[in-house]
């Protein structure tokens, strides 16, 4: 059985699975934190999505047998300049909404996130440069309530 961010985490890795089989994205990358630079890696094509662990807080009491536990996940699409096509100067925004989408789409997470899940919040769009290589990133940040066992002991 998975963890309760286990679960958030392939919701996640689902919902951006169905911008893959779109042919929105070109791959979805999990993170595991093997990497000292995020942006070193093999990418399957531009653009791509890559999941970041997650972090968890705050958590309260929702009752005396439940905490409300907020997990804050990260997803950062990363493309290229020479991937953003010349003819049409708004992919970007288009990228950036159907990203937001696939998330306004599943406000449980596939029901991992029974408190349910806030806006979608974007980080501002921006070139960044590594190992020689400039990318386009934006970041998706998400926060994921669910209800965890817990107990008030007397």
């Amino acid at each position: 059985m998975l963890s309760f961010s286990q679960n958030m985490k392939q919701a996640i890795v689902n919902d951006l699975q169905t911008l893959v089989d779109q042919g929105i994205l070109k791959g979805v990358i999990v993170d595991d934190f093997t990497k000292l630079n995020p942006l070193d890696r093999t990418w399957q094509g531009y653009p791509s999505a890559l999941v970041i662990p997650s972090t968890a807080g705050p958590s309260e009491y929702y009752d005396v047998g439940t905490n409300l536990r907020t997990y804050t996940w990260y997803v950062m699409v990363v493309t290229t300049p020479d991937n953003l096509p010349q003819s049409d100067p708004t992919y970007l925004e288009g990228l950036v909404d159907s990203v937001l989408g696939v998330f306004d789409q599943d406000v449980t997470m596939q029901g991992s996130a029974v408190g349910g899940v806030d806006p979608a919040v974007l980080e501002p769009p921006g070139p960044i440069s590594s190992n020689s290589i400039t990318y386009v990133v934006f970041y998706v940040t998400l926060k994921a309530k669910t209800l965890v066992p817990a107990a008030v002991k007397s």
